[in-house]
Order: C-alpha cells, then sequence, then structure tokens
C-alpha cells in the first residue's frame, strides 16, 4: 500500500536507517521545488529504476511530500587529488558525500592509490569517480618529482631541490604515477601499458609547450602531445590537457583536447605581467564552440604573496569565461581537502553570481567528469540522483551545503 509521508516523518524513518528497505523502491516526490538549470519550479517527480520519471510508475510505494524544499542534482570535483594517496581516503569521502559531491575525477593518481581506494567509490553511499592514471609529460618533466618525493620518504617539497640529482635518477614511480614520452617512439612503446592501467581519461602536460615543450622540468613537446590525444581518442579515451599559458590553451584546441585541468594562471604568485594567460576571443569562440570544460583551480591563488593582484585577475577571468558562455568546470586539486576550499575562495572574491555558480557545480562539472551519463539535469530519464535543500541556493550558493537528505540513483541517503 502507498505510504504518504511528511517531511519530518520521513527523516525520522530515514535516522532509523531505513536505507536498505527503500533502495528498491519507487517513489513519488512531490511539492518541491527543482532545478532546471536556471531557476527553480514547483512540480512532482517520480524514482524508478534508479530513474526520474515526470509519470508516474505503475506502482508508488512511498509519497515524499518535501514541503517547498529546493531540489538540486549532485555536484562533483573535476579535479580532485585528497582520495588516491590518502590514508584516510574513507574518511575524506565521506566528507564528499556530505557536501553534496557525487563526482570525482582523479587526474593524476598512482596505480597503488587506485587500488587502495577505488573499492570505496562508485556505490550508493559513495561518490563515483574516474581515474587518469599516471599523467603523461616529458622526461623529467613535471609534475614527476611529486611523485618521486614521497616515494622516496621525502615529505617536504622544499627538500626536493636539494636532492634533485638523487631523485631524478630514481624514478620508482615511472610506468605508475607518470609516464615519460619524447618521441613517437617512446609513445609507441608504453602506449600499451598505459592502456593495461585503464584509466579513464589521459592526462597530459602543456606548459609553455610552444617554446619550451620537452624541456626538463617542462611538458610535453607540441608534436608529441598530438600524437598522445591522437592515440588516446583512437582508444576511445578523453584528454584533459594541464597548461600554463594562452597558447598551451590555443595549442589544446589546436590538437583535440576534450577539457583543460586548470585555466592558464591558475598559480600566478602576482608577480609580473598576467597578459600571457589570457585566453584570446578567437580561443573563448572555440571552447563554446567545441563544448570543451575548463577547470580553474582558483583558490590555489590564496597563498599568493600578492594576493590582490591574483584575486582581482581571478575574478575578471572568471566573470570573461563565464559571460562568453564557456563550460566552467569546477576542481579543487588538493591532496588535503575536498571541493569545499575552492567553493569559500569563489564566494571570498565578491558579487558571486550565485545562479552561474550553481549551474558550474551541478551540471557543468558532473558531466565534464562523465559526459557520456544522463546526470546534472533534472530531467526524465536521467539518474535519480539529487540534493533537497533546507535553502535557496540562489540566494546564497553555500546554501548548498544545508541538505536535509540525498538521493543518489534511486536510493535515499540520511
Amino acid at each position: 500500500m502507498k505510504r504518504i509521508l511528511s517531511f519530518l516523518l520521513f527523516l525520522s524513518l530515514l535516522s532509523q536507517n531505513m536505507l536498505a528497505q527503500t533502495a528498491g523502491e519507487n517513489y513519488e516526490f512531490r511539492n518541491g521545488q527543482w532545478y532546471d538549470g536556471k531557476g527553480f519550479v514547483t512540480a512532482t517527480w517520480y524514482t524508478t529504476n534508479g530513474l526520474l520519471s515526470k509519470k508516474a510508475p505503475a506502482k508508488v510505494d512511498s509519497v515524499i511530500n518535501l514541503e517547498g524544499r529546493w531540489v538540486i542534482p549532485p555536484m562533483g570535483d573535476a579535479h580532485c587529488s585528497s582520495i588516491t594517496e590518502n590514508p584516510s581516503a574513507a574518511s575524506t569521502l565521506n566528507l564528499y558525500m556530505g557536501e553534496g559531491v557525487f563526482y570525482l575525477q582523479m587526474l593524476g593518481n598512482s596505480q597503488e592509490g587506485r587500488e587502495a581506494t577505488v573499492s570505496l567509490m562508485n556505490k550508493p553511499t559513495a561518490p563515483d569517480a574516474v581515474f587518469a592514471n599516471g599523467v603523461i609529460t616529458c622526461t623529467l618533466g613535471y609534475p614527476f618529482l611529486e611523485y618521486e618525493g614521497p616515494a622516496n620518504k621525502i615529505r617536504n617539497p622544499a627538500v626536493w631541490a636539494e636532492r634533485y640529482d638523487e631523485l631524478k635518477t630514481s624514478q620508482k614511480m615511472l610506468g605508475n604515477g607518470y609516464w615519460f614520452i619524447d618521441n613517437k617512439a617512446a609513445l609507441e612503446a608504453n602506449w600499451d601499458k598505459i592502456r593495461l592501467q585503464n584509466p579513464g581519461v589521459i592526462s597530459i602536460y602543456l606548459l609553455d609547450a610552444q617554446n619550451n615543450g620537452g624541456k626538463e622540468g617542462k611538458g610535453l613537446s607540441a608534436e608529441v602531445a598530438k600524437l598522445v590525444v591522437k592515440k588516446a581518442h583512437k582508444s576511445g579515451l578523453r584528454v584533459f590537457a594541464h597548461v600554463e599559458n594562452g597558447s598551451d590553451v590555443s595549442l589544446g584546441l589546436k590538437i583535440g583536447v576534450d577539457g583543460f585541468a586548470n585555466m592558464p594562471g591558475h598559480n600566478w604568485d602576482g608577480s609580473g605581467e598576467s597578459e600571457k594567460f589570457k585566453i584570446s576571443d578567437g580561443d573563448l569562440k572555440m571552447l563554446v564552440k567545441k563544448k570543451i570544460p575548463v577547470v580553474l583551480l582558483l583558490s590555489h591563488g590564496q597563498a599568493a604573496a600578492n594576493r590582490s593582484a591574483v584575486q582581482a585577475f581571478h575574478k575578471a577571468m572568471l566573470k570573461r569565461l563565464l559571460d562568453a558562455n564557456v563550460i566552467v568546470a569546477m576542481g579543487s586539486d588538493d591532496s588535503q581537502r575536498t571541493l569545499r576550499m575552492e567553493l569559500n575562495y569563489w564566494f571570498g572574491l565578491g558579487e558571486l553570481d550565485d545562479a552561474r555558480t550553481l549551474k558550474v557545480l551541478c551540471e557543468n562539472t558532473p558531466r565534464a567528469i562523465f559526459p557520456k551519463r544522463k546526470i546534472g539535469k533534472i530531467e526524465n530519464g536521467f539518474e535519480a540522483s539529487f540534493l533537497v535543500l533546507s535553502d535557496n541556493p540562489l540566494n546564497n550558493v553555500l546554501k548548498t551545503r544545508v541538505q536535509a537528505f540525498k538521493v543518489k540513483n534511486g536510493v535515499l541517503l540520511k
């Protein structure tokens, strides 16, 4: 028999660990205000077989009265770095779920890190994740030190430079946390090994590639980067490029990357000119035309010496990208924190457009991570995953954290 539950009664049932008993049921959610990509509309939605439906199923097991609360799709972190090499991964994943972040993209992880954490993810009570595995760079290119230092039990980055000669010959993490690819022959020799690690996405480095590609401390040359992208696409894999300046974005667009892992100048310290980080008007149009997402990583600038200059630069770049309708995505790239720090930084810039930021969080970012899945929208036939909020996030986007409960693929979560 159909049960009609008031919101308070429903929460009470959830608190009594009803998850296992409700996972396979069909629900009617009435009197909710549902996000449509621009604002909220009052509607009734149903969940059945893990999907959203406007049409009632043959049998509705329970009716849940949302009593005017706000419903949005879950959020994502398109550059998560706080899970795979983290001994407290389970706790961090719980934090992500608490924030309403259901989708994670790891653009740099070791095989050991993946193997140690993959069982914790991709289930109803934890985020879904895609892994790039080892990043692809040139010989002794960035970021091999970030892997070699810890592998040699040197945790302090300040010591890496002092022991560089030792670390550059160690290469314990070669073929694990990173790959050195300098030419076509090296790519051919290593590609099957890369594929055997079953990456969900390929992560490459373009660091002033037109002038310094292939040089120690930098990334791939333009020629090799093109070969990697072609090889990845032939294998059905997307490619995200880490970039340093505006010309790297031009190159990435030319060779056909599927996303940019950061905004040019994301780690600028505020000294000198920022002009080299500017994305040209033509490239902005191409980003929009090709629907290529750009992950910004703005919070990296909070430790900059000239913070006021960096914040002004970030604020102007963010507005320019959003005004141009570029698919802006949000990522943290923080080894110790979740997406919360990045969102806080955006909010701290001031004059934040809550409506556009909500779209970045709930639509752009999840779809940048899993472009083939029906997520990021409240639409018929999409995955039945959403957050029920106690406050309107269009008045303050930080209200996304005030969640009454969540639903993940039709499973009710407290």
